[in-house]
């Protein structure tokens, strides 16, 4: 597969494309639309579909630009007259007004909905219908990765608070849709603000704010909190009150996104026992005196509360900014734990992309070393 992502000011973008066959296809580019006809030259590749993934309401899309100029097609959600109607004379307020006028005029040659497939040469997008960004929000899923528009982003999600925006459909979009798909499917957002490359949804469970706050009456009041006016956020789809876009470290982060890619490819499909540890082998180790870094990814309160004797505190949220307090050997054997194994699970694809060689994680984690009756410190 032929694969780049482009970077303009936060807005990230993609070509994907068929090495047999030269077919390619663009998503959500922006209004400059020069890099993507360049790459499509540069590799000899021919544009069939340019697709935008929701309807923009914080930058010029430049799909219809792109589709014309390369003869493709032009593809968006069948939701997108939806949207359109619901933004028509709105957005002044917000100083979004002419990019939705603007946007609104794109001609769309093709409308998809769920479950429909666009085919790139041996490539397959599925369309999911995601709707809460916007009424016409859908992702596109392939076998190891999704792209997500505004629907998911790296450590949040869209805004629901612009014309067609709906928090009750963007709990729905989540819990319903994106929650059910599998862990070690890669995460590819229409925007990030902090050098991103790209996530995973497993990792994204359990550290996005919005994956934790399943009830739906309490998911609402926990995004009414969330974001600020539109003008005093300058219009960024996923800035959060406190300016921030996420809990990714930024270029830290995507360093270790790079690796991520490569190293999902390389995974079995039972990914979650790809380095288990079971409690009697770690048990033998540290008895034997061997040098293992043992890693507790709970909260402090869960450490503090019991702990394996000599294990080391890193919370699962805060590891991609704290890795300097690993060994700088990256051979070292580390093993990850938690209660029971799933939040040590992320802990450990995380350090094995990131670099380390010889990470596993403990197998039931701390609840089955307490069932054993294996010793703790307080």
């Amino acid at each position: 597969m032929i694969f780049q992502q482009f970077r303009n000011d936060g807005c990230l973008s993609y070509l994907i494309g068929d090495e047999n066959t030269k077919n390619c296809a663009v998503i959500d580019p922006a209004k400059d639309i020069v890099p993507y006809l360049e790459a499509v030259e540069n590799n000899g590749l021919k544009l069939l579909y340019v697709i935008d993934t929701h309807s923009h309401a914080d930058h010029i899309t430049g799909a219809g630009n792109l589709a014309q100029k390369a003869n493709a097609a032009l593809v968006m959600s069948e939701n997108v007259d939806k949207q359109r109607k619901a933004a028509e004379g709105r957005g002044d307020e917000m100083s979004i007004g002419d990019i939705l006028r603007e946007n609104a005029l794109v001609a769309v040659d093709k409308k998809v909905r769920e479950g429909d497939e666009i085919k790139v040469g041996s490539l397959s997008m599925k369309i999911l219908d995601t709707p809460g960004h916007t009424l016409d929000s859908m992702c596109l899923l392939m076998e190891d990765r999704a792209f997500t528009g505004d629907t998911l982003m790296i450590g949040i999600c869209g805004r629901t608070d612009l014309p067609g925006g709906s928090t009750e459909m963007m709990h729905s979009s989540i819990f319903q849709k994106l929650y059910n798909l599998k862990d070690d499917l890669l995460v590819y957002p229409a925007h990030d603000y902090k050098g991103n490359i790209n996530s995973a949804l497993g990792y994204e469970k359990v550290n996005n704010p919005f994956f934790l706050t399943r009830k739906p009456d309490e998911f609402i009041e926990f995004v009414r909190h969330v974001f600020p006016p539109p003008v005093v956020s300058g219009m960024q789809c996923g800035v959060t009150e406190t300016g921030t876009t996420g809990a990714a470290p930024g270029a830290l982060m995507g360093q270790m996104c790079v690796a991520m890619e490569k190293l999902f490819r390389e995974l079995p499909d039972d990914w979650k026992k790809w380095n288990l540890i079971d409690i009697k082998e770690l048990k033998k180790k540290l008895e034997a005196d061997e040098k293992v870094f043992v890693l507790d990814v709970r909260t402090p309160e869960e450490y503090n509360a019991y702990h394996i004797k000599g294990a080391r505190n890193i919370p699962v949220k805060e590891l991609p900014k704290r890795v300097g307090e690993l060994p700088e050997d990256k051979n070292s054997e580390i093993v990850t734990h938690c209660e029971s194994g799933f939040r040590s699970a992320h802990a450990a694809i995380f350090l094995k992309a990131y670099g380390y060689t010889n990470v596993r994680n403990l197998e039931h984690g701390m609840h089955e070393w307490r069932e054993e009756g294996y010793e703790v410190e307080k």
